[in-house]
């Protein structure tokens, strides 16, 4: 297929098909128009198949500034230093006008994938040089995601339109209602599996291996889904599958970190969202991140371990500036623009700390000690000082440590809201996300931040006036009406 990265100007022709097919919702007139394809006469050859592939992975670009937003605004590790739109979120005033509700990326995403997922295995049947086996590892690729989509989806609003079907025929459903949040994720947890079982473990390109769907990606995100779900034997398993490809997957050596950013796809990477600014592909991410400084809750934590690899190196740093994207504009040996910078979805800590986390819930003796011992790993390539526990540690001391750890790896990677979700939902502990949020607000807040969290309701984003508008089939989220 060759490297999906060395194929962009194709998608621009993609693109334009695409958009064409998925817009029109009624065939009032049976004649094609002139300047354009329908979408039997696009899906003929295999060439036809990697330019729908690759728009599906141009609408991924699209998301990844709201993906952010939604992962890391209204957490506990920043503060909004300036006075726009991500302030909103940051002391949890919500409502259906602004725009961080908005879904349009990523149902932008879910309609280029439905179109692949239904037209592709079609084309072996037409092009004999485009075998069923190409098409299958193409629509696990669209499969995956369609169920990234959805996954971030569930965790921002909870319950969501499921779609499944291209725009192709009046038979579509163009007003769904709301699907229930575990009847979307049991669809991901089925197409998941059937990625699995056609996706490539790794391409001939290293930028194809960390930047398009493999099969340790498609693990990476099965354990994150089967992690949200409380299903903690099947969010190991999935993670064990991730590390036990030592060959592909590594961690960056701590003198190094800073390379995970600003050089992209390293070793420890398992699925990055590709940019060059070399075909105009830049994004916001720089923009989002600089609007915060960190606080005092995740500044304790690196004072405290005295972690100067990750985020506290002031070579790097200026301030509290978190360096993650930000921090590119500071970095003078990386021969390249600082706006396109990756983002990066999985990479080798998160999936060790969600198996970490899936052991301690498990709770045997040896389980509790294999979670500690991959935690250790990571602080040991941060050169700070083990926690060295056995598996007698009561397993909340050890979701403490392994939190803590994700905030110090991990944050502003738009993991950390979920993760407190995650987590005060599956443990039935509230007060996990709410104590956290408010000790990160000053103390003239606290009280009426708490008043907006107090209700597990308010955990999920209230849907977009504009949505509601196209829409008369949706009903706002419970807490927002």
């Amino acid at each position: 297929m060759g490297s999906l990265f060395n194929r962009r100007r194709m998608s621009v022709w993609c693109l334009s098909v695409l958009l064409i097919t998925a817009c029109g919702c009624k065939k009032y007139l049976d004649q094609t128009p002139e300047n354009s394809l329908t979408r039997d006469e696009f899906f003929k050859t295999k060439a036809d198949a990697d330019a729908a592939i690759i728009g599906c992975y141009d609408a991924l670009q699209g998301c990844v500034t709201q993906f952010l937003n939604w992962g890391e605004l209204r957490a506990d590790l920043g503060i909004a230093i300036i006075n726009n739109d991500v302030t909103y979120p940051f002391y949890q005033y919500l409502d259906k006008t602004r725009p961080v509700s908005n879904w349009t990326v990523a149902y932008n995403l879910v309609g280029r994938t439905n179109i692949v997922i239904e037209a592709v295995p079609n084309i072996p049947n037409i092009d004999s040089k485009f075998s069923k086996e190409e098409s299958n590892q193409i629509v696990a690729e669209a499969l995956f995601l369609r169920s990234l989509a959805y996954f971030y989806l569930v965790r921002t609003f909870r319950d969501v339109p499921l779609v499944l079907q291209a725009s192709s025929s009046d038979a579509v459903n163009y007003f769904p209602v709301k699907s229930p949040a575990d009847s979307v994720l049991d669809r991901l947890e089925a197409d998941l599996a059937i990625a699995e079982a056609s996706a490539p473990v790794q391409y001939e390109k290293n930028t194809d291996t960390r930047g398009r769907v493999t099969k340790g990606a498609v693990n990476a995100l099965q354990a994150d889904v089967y992690l949200w779900r409380k299903k903690y034997q099947q969010a190991a398993d999935a993670a064990q599958k991730v590390l036990s490809n030592k060959s592909l997957y590594s961690l960056v050596a701590g003198t190094n970190w800073f390379n995970i950013f600003s050089q992209k796809n390293t070793s420890e990477s398992i699925f990055e969202v590709q940019f060059d600014y070399n075909i105009n592909e830049t994004n916001g991410l720089i923009g989002t991140v600089s609007n915060f400084a960190m606080n005092s809750v995740l500044l304790n934590y690196f004072n405290i371990d005295a972690d100067a690899t990750r985020g506290l190196n002031n070579t790097y740093v200026s301030g509290l500036s978190y360096w993650k994207y930000s921090g590119l504009t500071t970095t003078t040996n990386i021969f390249r623009s600082t706006n396109d910078p990756n983002f990066i979805v999985y990479r080798l800590p998160d999936v060790m700390l969600m198996k970490a986390e899936a052991l301690a819930h498990l709770g045997e003796v040896s389980q509790k000690k294999e979670a500690i011992d991959l935690v250790d790993s990571i602080r040991q390539r941060a050169s700070v000082l083990l926690y060295g526990l056995d598996g007698t540690a009561p397993a909340s001391l050890l979701m403490d440590l392994i939190m803590r750890e994700r905030a110090m790896e991990l944050a502003m990677e738009g993991k950390r809201w979920f993760d407190l979700v995650r987590v005060a939902t599956n443990d039935n502990n509230p007060d996990f996300l709410i104590s956290r949020v408010l000790q990160s607000r000053s103390v003239g807040d606290r009280a009426l931040m708490k008043s907006r969290i107090i209700d597990p309701r308010s955990w999920y984003m209230p849907i977009y006036q504009t949505e509601l508008n196209r829409n008369p089939n949706l009903v706002q989220n419970p807490y927002y009406q």
